[in-house]
């Protein structure tokens, strides 16, 4: 299958969908980043330790990968 035939099958969608979907994404975004900064007061340590074991899987990954 090439990209022309995968461009025709899937219409990008018009340009005033794509401009509302921009606030929709900023709103989600918004609300992620509120839940991220409660999570880190109220349990730092918590957040501490999930960052370093998303660093340690994303650095397995990224070694894996380079071999």
């Amino acid at each position: 299958m090439t990209t022309d035939q995968l461009a025709a099958e899937r219409p990008a969608p018009p340009r005033s969908e794509q401009a509302s979907d921009i606030p929709d994404v900023r709103s989600r975004v918004t609300d992620l980043e509120q839940l991220a900064r409660t999570l880190i007061r109220e349990r730092p340590v918590v957040a501490v330790l999930a960052a370093v074991g998303v660093g340690y899987l994303v650095a397995r990954l990224v070694s894996r990968g380079t071999r």
